[in-house]
């Protein structure tokens, strides 16, 4: 039912998009009236949903060959889930630069002058609770110091562990000329305590979080196995965080 629900979305958010043109061009043939009379048939047929709805034609710079995007800049299904709503396998993409979640939708080709291209809406923000792609599991975060942000969750319990991913935009100016090109993708490992964020660093900061009766064993752990926060592989994070349960296990 809710995979019907987003093909009814889609197909407005395509209308929506056609229709902003047509007010403002008279060779696309889309009435206003035709457009409101479709969606009030979605609504009366599946009720209102304005999650989806909320959103913008997403806008990229020409970069060359760099893209903002997290792994890769094909859109792959993905799951969302906005203010309690589950979405399931929609073809999305995460800007890590921006830190905007993306929604392609097909556009629709007839005699409304549209090429049929894929359209992209940038999701409200404000309104995802988490969502998944590539098989990962982001979390929408606020911070005081870095605004509102997506973490990935590598563990979550007491004390939780995140990555922060980012891409630099630099620019150019030659000739009057301004090119784009962004930078390769980076990280930010992240703990959470009783829901504050501490960014680390090396294997100070991360220790300085735990409890002082830990922190010898897990230093020892971190020596160990030779963990470098700036490198560190996902695997060694996830297991220097179950070590780190292992010392709790009332939790």
């Amino acid at each position: 039912m809710k995979k019907t629900i987003l093909v009814y979305l889609l197909s407005i958010l395509s209308l929506n998009f056609l229709l902003n043109k047509a007010l403002n061009a008279q060779h696309i043939e889309v009435s206003e009236k035709e457009f409101y009379e479709l969606k009030e048939h979605f609504d009366q047929q599946n009720g209102p949903d304005y999650n989806l709805l909320n959103g913008r034609q997403y806008e990229r710079l020409n970069s060359g060959n760099s893209h903002p995007f997290f792994n890769t800049e094909q859109y792959r299904p993905g799951s969302i889930v906005l203010k309690g709503q589950a979405y399931e396998n929609v073809p999305i993409n995460y800007d890590i630069h921006d830190q905007q979640l993306i929604l392609q939708y097909p556009g629709i080709s007839g005699n409304t002058g549209n090429s049929g291209q894929d359209l992209k809406i940038v999701l409200n923000r404000a309104l995802i609770d988490h969502f998944q792609i590539d098989g990962l599991s982001f979390r929408r975060i606020s911070e005081p110091e870095t605004g509102s942000s997506f973490f990935q969750v590598l563990s979550s319990g007491h004390i939780s562990c995140f990555l922060r991913w980012e891409k630099t935009l630099f620019h150019s100016t030659a000739s009057g000329i301004t090119s784009y090109t962004y930078s390769k993708q980076s990280r930010e490992v992240y703990l959470q305590k009783e829901g504050k964020l501490f960014p680390v660093k090396n294997s100070a900061s991360f220790t300085s979080v735990f409890d002082e009766a830990f922190q010898k064993d897990i230093k020892a752990f971190l020596r160990r196995e030779k963990i470098n926060f700036r490198n560190a592989s996902e695997k060694q994070l996830l297991e220097l965080m179950n070590f780190c349960v292992e010392l709790r296990p009332e939790d």
